[in-house]
């Protein structure tokens, strides 16, 4: 479960900013996951509340926005959006596929009273 490993990181990256800002408090953190990133949403929302137990961002609001991936088609040239269930083309079945968007994780938005 990498999930953990990047809500760690997550975690430290966050407390940086709070002390290079000088917040105190953080409300929400906004999270975008691209859906061929890798990341299961729900597993970095658990792992989130794991590594704040404890912490001065445990009660946190944590926000997790999904984003589509699309691909295209190495066979016959069309994108879609993709979906990590069935990656083949649905124009023409082919399974040769680059990834165009959606492999991102991103801090989008971290918001302090």
């Amino acid at each position: 479960m990498h999930e953990l490993g990047i809500c760690d990181a997550m975690l430290k990256m966050v407390r940086g900013i709070m002390r290079d800002e000088g917040l105190e408090e953080v409300m929400r953190i906004t999270v975008e996951v691209g859906s061929l990133s890798g990341v299961m949403p729900n597993f970095l929302a658990d792992c989130w509340v794991a590594v704040t137990d404890g912490t001065e961002l445990q009660n946190t609001e944590f926000v997790i926005e999904e984003l589509p991936g699309t691909a295209q088609c190495m066979d016959c040239g069309e994108e879609f959006t993709a979906d990590l269930n069935d990656l083949t083309c649905p124009k023409c079945r082919g399974k040769k596929l680059m990834p165009m968007t959606g492999r991102d994780l991103t801090l989008k938005e971290i918001f302090a009273p």
